[in-house]
């Protein structure tokens, strides 16, 4: 179920950020292949990885959920781990602020560069910008500790899962407020609010139906 499901994960990641950033991908079509840690899409990854647990538990005769709900914490390290290095690597940043832990990345640096295109400052000044890889860092630590909590206490099998589905995906929701993102107009404020929308309904409804038939 695991190798199934990763492989499938980096599979979707990559599919579902081409398909979100065709543009980029259109200068030089070799980044499609590219092995480079660039270039993949959370939830692409998360989607494909559902899908591909359905199809192997069916096949294999395993209970999805409480597989599910065995791997999320794990999952929710794996986020936070993932951050880290996207902090460390300067990609996914955040917009510019005032705050006092706004981050100064680097001198040409992804965000000093982005700052530079925009004709935000001049090429000598990086200004501060939100460390939205934090933010989701520890958006992931808390819905990990929130799962554990649920599989500690019980609760029907799915819970933890659904759980985490809608904590974080609301958290990635409110962050991508205060991300710098390289994609079209029509993906920021249509496609990508349309996706996190339904995920959350689809996990409240499956959530819902789990605690009413527990009743």
């Amino acid at each position: 179920m695991l190798l199934g499901m990763g492989l499938f994960s980096f599979i979707g990641a990559r599919i579902f950020n081409v398909c979100v950033n065709f543009e980029w991908y259109k200068e030089d079509y070799s980044r499609v292949f590219s092995m480079d840690f660039e270039g993949f899409s959370l939830y692409g990854g998360a989607i494909f990885a559902v899908i591909a647990g359905a199809v192997i538990g069916q096949i294999k005769k395993i209970n999805l959920l409480k597989f599910a709900d065995s791997v999320i914490p794990f999952v929710g390290i794996g986020i936070a781990l993932m951050r880290i290095g996207c902090f460390l690597n300067g990609c996914c940043f955040g917009k510019e602020t005032n705050l006092p832990w706004g981050v100064k990345f680097p001198y040409l640096s992804p965000a000093h560069i982005e700052q530079i295109s925009g004709n935000i400052i001049s090429s000598t000044t990086v200004h501060a910008v939100h460390p939205t890889q934090i933010y989701e860092l520890i958006a992931a630590l808390i819905g990990t500790l929130m799962a554990l909590i649920i599989i500690k206490k019980g609760k029907p099998a799915g819970t933890a899962l659904l759980a985490f589905g809608i904590w974080f995906t609301a958290f990635r929701w409110l962050n991508m407020q205060f991300r710098v993102l390289p994609y079209s107009d029509m993906m920021i404020n249509w496609v990508y609010p349309s996706i996190y929308a339904g995920i959350i309904v689809v996990c409240a409804v499956l959530l819902i139906r789990i605690i009413y038939k527990k009743k």
